[in-house]
């Protein structure tokens, strides 16, 4: 780390970027990639400024989340149980392990439909392999491979949208009125869709690991700006760049041509202007890895939750941390069996997912406005804003979404 601190400023920034952008990588799962398309689909260009609103909101949740723990030395649970004591750094850590293992759920279930549709073989069963799979990988550490070629499937999956929307010519006047909040129809539909939005990008699982990831990088308070840049850089342009080409694309394909992304593959209409035959074959490929690649890394997630909640550092080689992997596996093995449609399970799954969110915003906001803790690292005016701004739209469409539910 002393060395990279040696070098000048740009190359410094961008050999240490590294924490946002798996969080990034994360979000920009199956989940995110067609609740943007179906919404694209559903309501046009009337909804960009829910995609907007998600990406400028995930941004302000992930760097509270690196700052939080840049400032505390440690994850989320550790710094609640020194703050307020064990019983809620309990109630947290239940809260972060139960998304996580509920999107694991869904995300077998995803990964198993995808496998039938392109073998041909449409069975449960595949869901026991990649059990085993997963455990082999994440439990022995060597999965690093598969996850970068997964990433690369997925990136150019994104191009593939980007280069879509040249020959889509998206209507730019109404994209531009899309970016207009419109809450005078704003029923259970609308709730839904704009819950599942925000909770792909701001949900327990990312904000939790957010909070380990700078650790693993070796980050301290000193590189608070470099968690500055790199979540900017990583949500804000990445990440921002894959929501809206995606929901662009779904607006000026899917839209006109009635494609409201009733299943998974629906969404391959999208690209067809691009690909031709060829689109389903290479959408299903970028889903496949987009769930693969997603996944794994929330088998961790939850290692560094039970590891932060008993106060034990989690790695491979460590009989604790493989153990709580094969519970996280055998835990999502269920969802391979689950009835109904992956599309519906995975807009409900980030719904469910988001009502934990305000918990965690609530905290970093607690936390990063107590001068005994954040010392000269208070939130200023506009991270402040930002930070209100998420707490008051998760808390709002949780209840919402909740009630109408009910």
């Amino acid at each position: 780390m002393e060395n990279i601190r040696s070098l000048p400023r740009f190359k410094r920034i961008a050999l240490s970027f590294g924490p946002a952008w798996i969080i990034s990588a994360v979000a920009a799962g199956p989940g995110t990639t067609l609740s943007v398309a179906k919404a694209g689909g559903t309501f046009g260009y009337d909804f960009l400024w829910v995609i907007v609103l998600s990406v400028v909101l995930a941004f302000v949740c992930q760097y509270m989340a690196a700052k939080t723990a840049l400032i505390g030395g440690q994850g989320i649970v550790g710094i609640v149980r020194e703050k307020w004591g064990k019983e809620f750094a309990t109630f947290v850590a239940l809260d972060a392990l139960i998304v996580i293992w509920l999107c694991n759920v869904v995300l077998l279930k995803v990964l198993v439909a995808v496998t039938g549709f392109v073998t041909g073989i449409e069975s449960p069963l595949w869901g026991i392999l990649f059990v085993a799979l997963f455990y082999g990988l994440v439990a022995h550490g060597g999965y690093a491979i598969i996850e970068t070629f997964c990433k690369l499937i997925v990136s150019l999956l994104v191009i593939c949208f980007v280069a879509t929307l040249f020959i889509a010519k998206p209507d730019l006047g109404a994209a531009l009125t899309g970016l207009i909040p419109d809450l005078s129809h704003f029923g259970k539909a609308e709730v839904l869709m704009m819950t599942a939005i925000m909770g792909g990008s701001i949900h327990v699982t990312i904000l939790s690991m957010q909070t380990y990831t700078v650790h693993e990088r070796g980050w301290t308070t000193k590189d608070l700006p470099l968690a500055l840049a790199d979540t900017a850089v990583s949500l804000l342009g990445a990440f921002g760049l894959y929501c809206t080409a995606i929901y662009l694309t779904g607006a000026s394909v899917l839209h006109p041509a009635g494609i409201q992304v009733a299943n998974l593959f629906e969404m391959a209409e999208a690209i067809k202007p691009l690909l031709g035959d060829y689109a389903y074959g290479f959408f299903c490929l970028g889903i496949w890895c987009a769930v693969f690649s997603t996944i794994m890394p929330t088998f961790i997630a939850a290692a560094y939750v039970v590891g932060d909640q008993m106060n034990r550092k989690m790695v491979p080689e460590d009989k604790m941390y493989r153990l709580i992997i094969l519970i996280g596996c055998l835990i999502a093995l269920p969802g391979a069996f689950l009835p109904g449609k992956p599309i519906n399970l995975l807009m409900i799954m980030l719904a469910l997912a988001f009502v934990g969110t305000p918990l965690f915003v609530g905290i970093f906001m607690k936390l990063l406005n107590d001068r005994s803790f954040a010392q000269e690292n208070k939130n200023g005016i506009l991270l402040n804003i930002g930070g209100a701004t998420a707490l008051g739209v998760t808390v709002f469409l949780g209840i919402k979404w909740v009630w109408q539910l009910v």
